[in-house]
């Protein structure tokens, strides 16, 4: 029967009957443990509890360090990112890591940063490889004309009336190459995202934070990655893409401090363009400016040499030299910068071997671009991830990726050649131009500029083009251009020839 509310148990109950039974079997047990428990007792629990944690640290301290495997795989960014949403949750934070880094999941995650990962549809592969190949092909066109102007700027009684053409124009044209170059750098790495929403993608890879997916369900901390931003200083957008995609900041740094040293270097060239400047304005503008730029130009190598592993790698791939000429070409800049304070005919011969350094470095991001390593430099991470039999995407016969000839390459950079030599010879014709002013000089260079006109519609067919065609007539319309394009290139490098020997003869 039920006992009314607050009225104490009978004790002839069943409950009251038990709670007897359990305090009457505690009660010896509790005596008996509290007996057992002396101080010599206590003392050899404690000892025992030592030795158990000396142990536990001593196979704590006996485990395998797997830093270095974990970079080798290339899950560096991952395993940080996993170990501090870790540390936030046992701080109290509301979200923690999601599962436990072991070697199953290391495994997939290096599975899946592999060619389909960083190129899950068509339209990536093309969007990357495209900017690349401009980037490099800029940066190769506009270190000819640095060699080329800084060697000339120690010989101005031996250039005569043509030493601004071949070196303040010829700087500009290279100014501007620069630009381009380093602006591209920046699109590619503010827009970067990992669409993985296409539907040509054919593997299954686990969505991460700020990567790009079109199912509503899924939650990630970039919303606009259909969003196309052409402001280089973005940079919350670049590390926040970057880093959700599991490639860190660093591309990001390095093209937006390429991209600062270039407008310092501008800075300084449109003070001495500039007329009516004071001559010692121009001086501290053009010197200070140069210096800044120089300083940045050596960083942005250095930040490259960190992502290709330069500094601590025994066995360099070609990135790792790349990055190590853009270094060294840097180097050579802020040094030149620091020593035309002092001699000025050393400043200009270090340019001159910066420039020649960095063309150097610009040519293997080509043969880089060839061998579809398309990070280049500056975003190491799309290197070295192998050459699938098909583009992603796509399925059946002939759709094989085409890849980049060597011919290809070799004829790219004699384009690069040709646009700059010809760019120098519509330099001087036009200065005459300004000299005479006449109708046939104006003439004269407009001639000389067609042959940089067709150097650039070859790259631009190239850039779509990679191999000749096997088809005819096509085939034999491309060996034909590639025939005049040599032809037109032997012609605008002995007509430069003939130009800067005539002058430094008369």
């Amino acid at each position: 029967s039920r006992s009314a509310p607050g009225a104490r148990p009978n004790s002839c109950s069943p409950v009251a009957s038990t709670a007897a039974m359990d305090s009457s079997l505690d009660a010896p047990l509790l005596d008996a443990a509290r007996a057992e428990v002396t101080p010599a007792a206590a003392q050899r629990q404690s000892a025992e509890r030592i030795k158990r944690s000396q142990t536990l640290g001593q196979s704590v301290r006996e485990l395998p360090d797997l830093t270095e495997r974990i970079h080798r795989l290339g899950l560096t960014e991952e395993f940080h990112a996993f170990k501090d949403r870790y540390l936030g949750w046992r701080q109290g934070q509301a979200v923690g890591a999601k599962g436990e880094i072991t070697a199953d999941r290391l495994t997939r995650l290096a599975a899946n940063r592999g060619f389909g990962y960083w190129y899950p549809n068509v339209q990536e592969w093309l969007w990357k490889r495209t900017m690349s190949y401009w980037i490099a092909v800029t940066f190769f066109e506009g270190s000819i004309f640095f060699t080329v102007s800084s060697f000339m700027y120690n010989q101005k009684e031996a250039l005569g009336d043509m030493f601004e053409p071949l070196t303040l124009y010829g700087y500009c044209a290279g100014k501007v190459l620069f630009i381009v170059c380093t602006y591209l750098m920046c699109l590619a790495t503010v827009n970067f995202s990992i669409d993985h929403s296409g539907a040509g993608s054919k593997h299954n890879t686990p969505v991460e934070e700020g990567v790009c997916n079109s199912d509503p369900e899924v939650e990630t901390i970039e919303s606009d990655c259909d969003t196309f931003y052409l402001w280089p200083y973005r940079y919350r957008t670049a590390i926040r893409r970057l880093e959700g995609a599991g490639v860190g900041p660093l591309p990001y740094y390095t093209a937006i401090v390429y991209f600062t040293g270039v407008l310092f270097f501008t800075l300084g060239l449109v003070a001495e363009v500039l007329p009516g400047v004071p001559l010692h304005v121009v001086t501290i503008v053009l010197n200070y400016s140069f210096l800044c730029g120089g300083f940045l130009f050596a960083l942005g190598g250095f930040t490259e040499c960190l992502q290709n592993n330069t500094f601590n790698s025994v066995e360099m791939v070609i990135g790792g030299w790349a990055a190590l000429g853009n270094f060294i070409g840097g180097s050579c800049f802020f040094v030149g910068a620091v020593v035309v304070f002092f001699d000025s005919i050393s400043s200009c011969n270090l340019y001159g071997v910066g420039s020649l350094i960095y063309m150097v470095s610009s040519s293997l991001q080509i043969v880089m671009w060839k061998d579809e390593q398309f990070g280049l430099t500056f975003l190491a991470v799309l290197n070295n991830l192998g050459k699938p039999g098909r583009l992603p995407g796509k399925a059946g016969e002939g759709d094989e990726v085409q890849r980049f000839s060597a011919r290809a390459a070799l004829f790219v950079h004699i384009s690069c050649l040709c646009g700059a030599m010809s760019t120098y010879n519509f330099n001087i014709e036009l200065a005459r131009r300004v000299q005479v002013s006449d109708l046939r000089s104006l003439q004269f260079a407009f001639n000389e500029m067609l042959p940089c006109v067709f150097a650039h519609l070859m790259l631009m067919l190239t850039s779509a083009v990679m191999r000749m065609p096997k088809a005819a007539p096509f085939r034999q319309l491309y060996f034909i251009l590639r025939l005049l394009m040599i032809a037109v290139t032997v012609n605008s490098v002995l007509t430069f020839w003939e130009f800067v020997s005539h002058s430094i003869q008369d």
